[in-house]
């Protein structure tokens, strides 16, 4: 493959990322992306303070702020704020009868055409989804630096980022996650021509700006910052091995002995100084405020502490979960897999990739083994960084944190998988590999996260247990309800619904003590109620939380409806209006 060809073929896969990203964007709820909702508050508090927070009020003010800054921006074309997130109490983590996984509840506000913060906040969306998109074109940088001479191998690595499932979706949701992805990449890319240019830092000379808003992004980007320092050394050590060779054979005396010192050290100063110079601002600010460099002490006190020592058992669960959602794990916890068979195709591949390295190891010129051994550094500094991390946080079993060396990962796959096909049949593999990888994404967006967030079905009115006589709140009317392990309320919309609704579920005790209350959107929070059509009967289950004092008994069983914001409606029941906002259902008869 010439290199013309090559450079096309990366272009067109760069503008499929970006449509495949901007479909992420569009069909994946608002907020429903790790740490989503988290992300945008900072955001929408840098477009309307324009300063930083201080304190651990904020639990995304932890982290660097160049990435947030760079969405507070473009969303500040709209009118940033939160009045369209509304929280889902009935939010589970654990797929199980009656799931709702979803962490909002997605009302018509989100809907097009987006006005004021809905619109804010796909702005904001739209930044992460360019910094994805470019990420994708620097690891073509990246790839075309590792291969000299096999412009087709970056091809292939540059596409199984663009359709890696959860690079798409992370590309597409509010974070920094992406950020430290591009800075990360760009990083590589330019340590590595510093390392072909024989450690001269103009070859990458965009080095010292990657690292330096690297670190202004994500604190783990500081684990790429060995693997470029090795990089100025090999190349250095490479330009004097060169120069000793070539003076030991042009000259009968003694070779000249180039210094190495000043090479290397005068490019990592070049390269390190002005990194450390350009994230020196909040390095400061945060020794100022918390009393480290890193803001160490604030992080901690904004996450989820591990009490226990590290186990065996503890390195299998971050290991399994990094591979699975490195590929693609979806929701606003990680939590909505793909099909597990996928998984293990993907693990094979892995197994086979890993084999195959060594065996394309022994066909690698010198030089080309130590740009691969600076790729593996990078891969085991981000991996050892988040390791160490995990020793005092819960919760970092996400394949995200290691998109600093996103493009070495991938790099470093692609390296052990195209040896196997013979030659005449590599091109034909890496397009079989691309289209699947493709495919998976799409899957991942169409087959996965849209069915996860869809409404549940509507109910067949003749198939309701038993007739009652309907009581109306207005828009909605409580047609059939039932009292058995659960209760289960069957809601009918009178008319489109205008509002979004919420139920009020009370068990009260013979002497009027309050069992039990939930509040909730009807169905689950999955289908908010501004969204039915006229006619259609939804299903309403409530697993009651009993607590220790409640034994066998009568309870009554009672219900309100009121919308999100508003008060209780009247209940009318027989064509007369009910006294009271709660409506008695009837006695329950606990065993």
């Amino acid at each position: 493959m010439t290199a013309q060809r090559a450079s096309l073929l990366a272009a067109l896969l760069v503008a499929a990322h970006l449509l495949l990203a901007l479909s992420y964007s569009l069909w994946n709820p608002a907020g429903e992306a790790p740490d989503e909702a988290d992300h945008w508050a900072f955001v929408v508090y840098l477009a309307q303070e324009r300063r930083l927070p201080e304190g651990a009020w904020m639990t995304q003010s932890k982290h660097p702020p160049l990435a947030h800054i760079g969405a507070a921006l473009l969303a500040s074309l709209a009118e940033p704020g939160f009045t369209f997130l509304r929280a889902n109490p009935d939010v589970s983590i654990q797929p199980r009868a009656n799931w709702s996984p979803n962490f909002f509840i997605h009302t018509s506000l989100e809907a097009w055409p987006w006005r004021t913060d809905v619109m804010a906040f796909h702005l904001a969306r739209l930044w992460s989804v360019l910094l994805s998109t470019a990420t994708v074109a620097a690891v073509y940088g990246l790839a075309r630096t590792v291969w000299l001479q096999q412009p087709g191998l970056a091809v292939t690595a540059t596409g199984v980022v663009a359709f890696l499932p959860e690079f798409a979706f992370i590309g597409s949701a509010i974070n920094n996650d992406t950020a430290a992805a591009l800075f990360g990449t760009l990083a590589l890319w330019g340590g590595l021509a510093i390392y072909r240019a024989g450690g001269d830092w103009r070859a990458g000379w965009w080095t010292p700006l990657a690292l330096g808003l690297g670190l202004l992004s994500k604190v783990s980007t500081a684990s790429l910052w060995p693997a470029i320092g090795l990089a100025i050394v090999f190349g250095a050590a490479r330009a004097h091995q060169s120069v000793f060779l070539s003076d030991s054979r042009g000259s009968g005396g003694a070779p000249r002995l180039s210094p190495l010192a000043p090479r290397w050290l005068l490019s990592g100063l070049i390269v390190f100084v002005p990194a450390l110079l350009i994230a020196s601002p909040w390095l400061l600010r945060n020794w100022r405020l918390y009393g480290d460099l890193t803001g160490m002490e604030l992080v901690r006190q904004t996450i989820d502490l591990r009490t226990t020592p590290w186990t065996w058992g503890d390195t299998l669960w971050l290991l399994e979960g990094w591979f699975v959602s490195f590929w693609g794990k979806f929701g606003g916890a990680g939590h909505i897999p793909m099909a597990g068979w996928i998984y293990w195709l993907l693990a094979v591949l892995t197994v086979v990739s890993v084999v195959g390295f060594v065996r394309s190891w022994r066909r690698r010129t010198p030089d080309d083994r130590i740009v691969l051994v600076l790729l593996a550094t990078a891969a085991v500094s981000v991996v050892v960084g988040v390791w160490q991390y995990s020793l005092t946080a819960l919760g970092t079993d996400q394949g995200r944190l290691l998109f600093p060396a996103l493009g070495a990962l991938a790099i470093l796959w692609v390296e052990g998988l195209h040896c196997w096909p013979p030659t005449r049949w590599r091109a034909y593999f890496a397009a079989a590999l691309l289209a699947f990888l493709a495919g998976l994404s799409l899957y991942g967006l169409l087959g996965v996260i849209r069915p996860a967030m869809a409404p549940p079905p509507a109910i067949d009115p003749s198939s309701l247990p038993r007739a009652v006589e309907s009581i109306t709140f207005g828009e909605l009317a409580l047609v059939d309800w039932s009292f058995d392990e659960a209760v289960k309320l069957y809601w009918r919309s009178e008319q489109p619904p205008t509002q979004d609704w919420r139920t009020t579920l009370r068990v009260v005790a013979e002497d009027g003590s309050l069992v039990w209350e939930w509040r909730r959107s009807p169905g689950y929070g999955r289908w908010s109620t501004d969204r039915w059509p006229a006619g259609v009967v939804v299903e309403d289950v409530y697993i009651v939380g009993w607590p220790d004092w409640a034994g066998p008994g009568r309870y009554l069983v009672e219900v309100g409806l009121q919308p999100y914001d508003g008060a209780y409606a009247t209940p009318v029941r027989g064509g007369q209006a009910v006294e009271g906002v709660f409506t008695q259902l009837g006695w329950w008869e606990r065993p």
